[in-house]
């Protein structure tokens, strides 16, 4: 991973658009103004970049329903490596609390909501449609005679349907549940917990945060990262 970053970073300098996406089945946070960045394309996403000087940082933000996460890859192009402050890299969001999360637990929440089995719902029961009846009447004086037989269909069609819908509810569930588990994977992977903060001459790390805000509602913020004295920063509208 290190290397593709090293790579893209190396060979990006032309600035792009960022369209609307999704990484791990999560949207993408807009920048308020793609113009302002360079990017590098990577599982089909695009990544802004800034640069100042020797030193490059890529930011990509994207949210589930509790979380934002947060991964940032620092290039070190100088002769000297770079040792990185704890908090390097902060949420701002005017008005509104955003707490850092512990990025395993967050990974390990994630894989034990997405490790149990599809629970199929039974079946509906057959249904009856109305009786029909067949024969033929004769009439004697005042008596009338019916001689015939009557018919009962029953309707198992409802059956069928659930089948179906049971069939792509499994499909649709234990591929949702494998993408999560992709993701708890990779988020645990790279947590920026367990990663070193020192960036060493020619290489690229790559840091992955998951941030908590109190009150769920959107507005702009901004991720900064400082490297050294300088800081870098990527700004989101929602």
């Amino acid at each position: 991973m290190t290397t593709f970053y090293r790579l893209a970073l190396v060979s990006v300098l032309v600035s792009g658009v960022l369209n609307s996406e999704s990484r791990f089945n999560r949207p993408v946070v807009k920048l308020a103004d793609p113009k302002a960045y360079k990017t590098f394309k990577m599982d089909d996403n695009q990544f802004a970049v800034l640069q100042n000087g020797p030193i490059s940082v890529t930011c990509i933000t994207y949210r589930g329903t509790q979380f934002y996460y947060v991964e940032v890859a620092i290039l070190n192009q100088q002769g000297a490596a770079v040792m990185l402050d704890a908090d390097f890299v902060k949420f701002n969001k005017p008005g509104y609390t955003v707490l850092l999360a512990n990025t395993l637990e967050t990974a390990a929440e994630i894989l034990a909501q997405n490790s149990g089995e599809f629970l199929a719902t039974p079946a509906p029961p057959p249904t009856q449609s109305t009786t029909t009846y067949s024969g033929t009447a004769n009439t004697i004086g005042n008596t009338t005679q019916l001689n015939g037989t009557a018919t009962t269909t029953v309707d198992n069609s409802a059956a069928g349907w659930h089948a179906l819908g049971q069939a792509i509810a499994v499909r649709s569930f234990y591929n949702a549940q494998n993408a999560n588990q992709r993701f708890a994977k990779y988020l645990a992977a790279f947590a920026h917990e367990r990663q070193d903060r020192i960036v060493l001459p020619g290489i690229a790390n790559l840091y992955t945060f998951a941030f908590q805000q109190v009150k769920q509602k959107k507005a702009p913020f901004v991720i900064s990262v400082r490297v050294g004295r300088e800081v870098f920063e990527f700004r989101y509208k929602e």
